[in-house]
């Protein structure tokens, strides 16, 4: 073998340990973090703000192709909600990807979806390159598995787990009945992915905005007022 293609060989393996170290172990860490004090609401997913929408009561519009709507009749049942705010954190591979509750307090449903996933490319590219806005033509939002869990608080909270067409798997370590605390893990969502959360507008005040980068357990997303 020539020197140009020990090189290469070099090169590639160097390449394949690294791929290996990064889905096998780096991609599986799972960081210790500093919950804050106070009435707030913190982030549950580690990544990129690339929404803040207040929305009117039982739809959520996010339109990702020719205007199209998504309605969120089926999981968000509480007769106290009016106006809501839906948050969403993208995952990019490289983001820590374990769950955190945004609030203290009870799972009162957990929901799983299994749907033929999406890759969540265009949403990647799009918040790499600061193209606004970054959920154009993302369609993994509507069509992806999803894992929707309901936290029941000071007020009840929606965190929606949607996995990527690479691994379809949404982990939830938590079931109906469990006690969480704020910023406590509740799951992970393995490679790329996205988290939304969905907060009664009358009881918070949000602090983040599009293009935030912010962490699981510990970023304020909402004041509560």
């Amino acid at each position: 073998m020539n020197v140009c293609g020990f090189a290469i060989l070099v090169v590639l393996c160097v390449l394949c340990m690294a791929w290996v170290y990064w889905r096998f172990i780096w991609f599986f860490r799972d960081p210790d973090r500093v919950v804050p004090s106070g009435n707030n609401v913190v982030s549950p997913a580690d990544g990129e703000i690339v929404y803040v929408k207040r929305i009117k009561k039982g739809v959520v519009p996010i339109s990702v192709k020719r205007g199209r709507k998504i309605s969120l009749k089926d999981d968000i049942k509480e007769k106290s909600y009016g106006d809501k705010y839906l948050i969403g954190v993208f995952m990019s591979p490289f983001s820590v990807h374990v769950n955190r509750a945004p609030i203290a307090g009870k799972v009162d449903h957990v929901k799983h979806y299994n749907h033929n996933n999406l890759a969540m490319t265009i949403m990647w590219f799009r918040t790499l390159l600061n193209i606004r806005p970054f959920y154009k033509y993302s369609h993994h939002m509507w069509v992806n598995e999803r894992n929707v869990v309901l936290i029941k608080g000071k007020f009840p909270v929606y965190v929606v787990q949607i996995a990527d067409l690479a691994v379809n798997k949404v982990v939830c370590w938590v079931k109906k009945g469990s006690k969480v605390k704020k910023g406590q893990r509740f799951g992970m969502i393995k490679m790329g992915s996205q988290v939304d959360v969905v907060l009664p507008a009358n009881k918070v005040k949000v602090l983040v905005k599009e293009g935030d980068k912010v962490r699981a357990g510990e970023s304020v997303l909402a004041k509560i007022i």
